[in-house]
């Protein structure tokens, strides 16, 4: 029996169905390799200090003024590599353009930090021994690590410790020779199933097992899938866009076989497995690294975020008690990311037996079911302070795209079937403030275009993510609650 003959289920060792989670995370991965770097930035800063204080003789050094501008210096450069991919573990650039790129930017963070130094004119209180010996040193302990994390990385794809999930959606013959091209591939890719809506005993001289989509959606759902190939033939365009919109709300790159005919997609880019040529359609929103990096941004900012406003908000529970009957938190279904529902916290401010738990009448200017308290809270968006404890359990971000009530409408049409991209904003998580509640599109839906706007935000948003962009977003919220625009 051949590689391509054997059965998905057997190849992979696992039962079918519980896939997905590679046996060394790559998330892992990718924290312990920025964790490296910072250590080797911080370690070499402070021992080329030492050695400079040993051969210059000075022992009027501040050793304390030295922890600032190594600290700036290890995030600056660590973020820095983030953002040029070298931690991403499938990267297909060399190991000489990997040490190439890690070198150049230790560069221009040494050079940045002697320019702060210049211009705050306090070059000459540090010592330039010590950022020379600085500059080498951490040069040769990088690329050390930079090879010997590149080569554990390579072994563990070669051994299939670490690999790409795939799915393939359609067992037709284009779909079996596909799986048959990943199969015998191995390394680097793991085929989790072939997917198709018909059974296995329609699809006519199928090798491999097909699974209903049922179970592609609860892989999904579970975060288990990292690409998608729709293997269908360019004449049935209309099935693929019909297809692919199953997939908007999930967070997974998607590929299809040719991109003639698919006059609704833009070509990402290009990818041979084997002789069978695949075209990217649709990204993966966040990597690896932005992953960690959003996540560390969620919990850190959120979590002193909640100490501040902790006195506030229990002033603003007794005042909530105080005025009307009923619990402090008004606690609703939203749908988040991987279109999951969670409940979103905020504090009440309706009359307990005038709440609306889905959503169907949004909430207007002068709304009667509203409370006294709660027409402040809502005026000035404190309302939304308990989600800051959603954000700390995982269920949303800082920010993101707005979470809707499950049941809202613009103008008596649901969101989903007013913009046909609506979805998409499910693939990351929702937060608390967004580029579109920034830019004015909040409050209100009584028309189309409303809904549309804020999508089109949305989509931008998760397009361009950076953490750059995030604390623009968080900033420029201070200034629109404090102007109370369009707040009801």
């Amino acid at each position: 029996m051949t590689a391509s003959d054997t059965p998905i289920e057997q190849r992979d060792r696992r039962p079918a169905g519980t896939l997905g989670f590679d046996e060394f995370s790559r998330t892992m991965i990718t924290v312990a390799q920025m964790v490296a770097d910072g250590c080797i930035i911080s370690i070499t800063s402070f021992l080329s200090l030492g050695f400079s204080i040993f051969v210059l003789r000075h022992d009027n050094i501040n050793f304390y003024m030295y922890i600032l501008p190594t600290a700036g210096a290890t995030v600056v450069f660590v973020f820095s590599l983030a953002r040029a991919g070298i931690y991403d573990v499938f990267s297909t650039s060399t190991r000489y353009a990997i040490l190439r790129s890690t070198i150049r930017h230790l560069l221009e963070v040494v050079l940045l930090l002697t320019g702060c130094f210049f211009v705050l004119k306090v070059s000459d209180g540090f010592s330039r021994l010590w950022l020379t010996t600085w500059g080498i040193t951490s040069a040769i302990a990088l690329c050390g690590s930079r090879l010997v994390s590149a080569t554990a990385v390579k072994t563990l794809i070669r051994s299939n410790k670490l690999a790409k999930n795939i799915a393939i959606v359609g067992a037709g013959e284009a779909g079996q020779e596909l799986a048959a091209k990943l199969m015998e591939q191995g390394s680097g890719t793991r085929l989790i199933g072939l997917f198709d809506q018909r059974h296995r005993s329609r699809v006519s001289g199928c090798r491999f097992a097909v699974h209903p989509f049922a179970e592609l959606d609860e892989l999904l759902s579970a975060g288990c899938v990292d690409e998608v190939v729709i293997a269908i033939p360019p004449s049935a365009s209309d099935r693929l866009l019909q297809l692919s919109r199953r997939f908007h709300p999930f967070p997974v790159s998607l590929r299809v076989l040719a991109p003639e005919g698919y006059e609704h997609f833009r070509v990402l880019d290009s990818f041979r497995y084997g002789d069978i040529g695949t075209f990217r359609v649709m990204n993966k929103p966040l990597d690896d690294v932005a992953v960690v990096i959003k996540w560390l941004e969620d919990k850190i900012i959120a979590f002193f975020c909640l100490l501040a406003v902790l006195p506030l908000m229990l002033l603003f529970a007794l005042a909530i008690k105080l005025d009307s009957r009923g619990a402090v938190f008004f606690r609703q279904k939203r749908l988040g990311a991987n279109n999951q529902p969670f409940d979103l916290l905020k504090f009440r401010s309706m009359y307990t037996e005038q709440a609306d738990p889905l959503g169907h009448q949004l909430t207007r200017a002068g709304d009667p079911r509203i409370t006294r308290v709660g027409r402040f809270l809502r005026r000035t968006s404190m309302d939304e302070l308990p989600q800051l404890m959603n954000v700390l359990r995982g269920d949303m971000s800082l920010v993101g795209p707005r979470p809707h009530a499950l049941e809202a409408n613009a103008a008596g049409v649901s969101y989903a079937r007013a913009v046909s991209e609506y979805l998409m904003r499910h693939r990351v998580k929702p937060g608390i403030t967004g580029w579109a509640q920034v830019n004015g599109w909040r409050g209100e839906t009584t028309r189309i275009e409303q809904i549309r706007r804020r999508v089109e935000h949305d989509l931008y948003y998760i397009e361009n993510w950076s953490l750059g962009f995030d604390l623009l977003i968080l900033t420029r919220t201070v200034f629109i609650v404090m102007s109370r625009e369009n707040a009801i």
